[in-house]
């Protein structure tokens, strides 16, 4: 049994192993199976980059020992143009309306993607992270937002059991159909 905590990325081995699991769980990285059943992320990011998002929010990891298992990336609305993948996506998310107030007025925080290494699944570690990054940011933010590959059902139902409601749907430029989902942490 793993001893997993749920703590801030501080250190840059930390990143790098999130780096790590953005690799093996990329969807050009995984059978079309694993996708389906397992899920997976769309965006791999930089050490730079990673490194300048955590430094102005840090990201939430779990931990067996030193070894990263889990992560939810807190990203700042003003990391918009550093993940191209993810670029488009901060413009609807700004225009996208929650109880009638856009979410570029009302301030939001972003998560930029969250994933659990096969070995750790089945823990409930996504809701875990989660109620962390909840504690350590409502008190800045009333909300979360994140957008969902339509594809990925695992990560619908995984937000949806979290506590996230459809903010919007919509097809990029790439042709890739996005759920915009959004957590109100005032409720």
């Amino acid at each position: 049994m793993m001893d997993i905590r749920i703590t801030l990325a501080r250190k840059k081995t930390e990143l790098e192993q999130i780096i790590a699991l953005q690799k093996s769980n990329h969807l050009s990285a995984v059978s079309e199976g694993v996708a389906q059943e397992q899920g997976f992320v769309t965006a791999v990011h930089t050490l730079d980059v990673l490194t300048r998002m955590n430094n102005a929010a840090a990201s939430v990891i779990a931990k067996d020992g030193t070894r990263v298992v889990g992560y939810a990336l807190t990203m700042k609305r003003e990391f918009a143009e550093d993940v191209p993948a993810l670029t488009e996506l901060f413009e609807r998310k700004d225009n996208a309306t929650y109880n009638g107030v856009r979410m570029i007025d009302a301030g939001y925080l972003v998560m930029g993607q969250v994933c659990v290494a096969e070995e750790a699944r089945g823990q409930k570690l996504v809701d875990r992270m989660y109620r962390y990054m909840r504690s350590c940011y409502s008190l800045h933010y009333p909300y979360l937002v994140t957008a969902i590959d339509a594809r990925n059902l695992r990560s619908r139902r995984v937000h949806e059991r979290a506590g996230f409601e459809e903010l919007d749907r919509f097809t990029g430029a790439s042709g890739k159909d996005w759920l915009l989902v959004v957590w109100n942490w005032r409720e």
